[in-house]
């Protein structure tokens, strides 16, 4: 598999030239664009930013702070769901809450390491999935979201050599056609994240993926900033382009966050948005591109941080 930070020239200028036919830039229709972005995407945060907060007070910050959804994280100052041991009466308090407020839940929380090398690990999160799954119903939201895997076993965020080979894809796979058949049993829709130190760590490998997963029950969060290695930052557009290309039409729900060269290696860091280098209007015209409804979560910022994080992103649709 070709890794973005390994292409020559030659290689972006193909890569750039099959995006264009693709998604024109700029063209089709590109003056409608803006209105369908501020028509379709509608803004939603982590529910987990304000989890220190008691629920009622919580949901009116979040109504208050321009949000129309949260992705839920089940825990607030005053009311936690334990998926282990749920209190329906407790889940029943938090999406009356939401409700009320005219809150949408946009996702639910599902993150765990599909094929974490701590089997007793695995299976806890594979447990709270087939939970979220079984009961999305009650829960408010048909969209679980989680990783891709990491064989790495001080973090399920960080790389480890073995994510890079066909035995890991596999493996990973086979846990992805689980859960989505699982999904589509219950009428819910897994949605992975992939992140380049992760197993699904390329668009390559995500297309891959759905194309041999091809189920109703799996589906993408689009989070761009997950597949820049810093030495890849300068072929953003390119990147961009071919990301939406090849797996675009997967999209389930959108993160709004950033991306930056990390001070190390070829790492990045991934700051709340407006804190790193995301073309965000490029992003932003291939989500309105998609022609339908989608939430735009922000993510990896402080309740301090969110005027300033919203504020950031809705300028940014001026500007499409």
């Amino acid at each position: 598999m070709k890794t973005y930070d390994k292409l020559s020239r030659r290689d972006w200028l193909k890569l750039a030239g099959a995006a264009t036919v693709a998604a024109p830039w700029p063209g089709w229709a590109e003056e409608d664009l803006q209105a369908k972005a501020k028509k379709n995407l509608k803004l939603a945060v982590f529910s987990g930013v304000y989890s220190a907060l008691p629920l009622e007070e919580a949901a009116k910050r979040i109504k208050a702070d321009g949000f129309a959804g949260v992705v839920l994280e089940y825990a607030f100052a005053d009311a936690r769901l334990d998926p282990a041991q749920p209190d329906w009466e407790v889940v029943r308090r938090i999406t009356s809450c939401l409700e009320r407020q005219g809150l949408q839940i946009a996702g639910l929380y599902g993150y765990y390491n599909v094929v974490a090398p701590d089997l007793e690990a695995r299976q806890k999160g594979a447990r709270r999935m087939r939970f979220l799954i079984d009961n999305w119903r009650r829960l408010g939201s048909p969209l679980i979201s989680t990783e891709t895997g990491t064989f790495n076993r001080q973090s399920e965020w960080n790389d480890a050599p073995e994510n890079a080979t066909e035995e890991a894809y596999l493996e990973c796979r086979a846990a992805f056609l689980n859960l989505a058949v699982q999904a589509e049993k219950q009428g819910a829709t897994v949605t992975i994240e992939p992140y380049w130190k992760n197993i699904i760590n390329s668009a390559e490998r995500a297309e891959r993926l759905f194309r041999e997963v091809p189920s109703a029950g799996l589906k993408l969060v689009m989070d761009p900033c997950n597949y820049f290695r810093k030495s890849a930052l300068a072929q953003m557009g390119p990147m961009l382009d071919d990301l939406f290309q090849r797996v675009g039409k997967q999209t389930a729900v959108a993160h709004a966050k950033d991306v930056k060269g990390s001070a190390s290696a070829d790492d990045t860091d991934l700051p709340a948005a407006g804190r790193g280098v995301l073309d965000y209007p490029r992003y932003l015209r291939h989500l309105a591109r998609l022609d339908r409804e989608l939430f735009l979560v922000v993510e990896h910022l402080s309740l301090a941080e969110v005027p300033a994080v919203r504020d950031f992103v809705l300028k940014q649709f001026d500007k499409i």
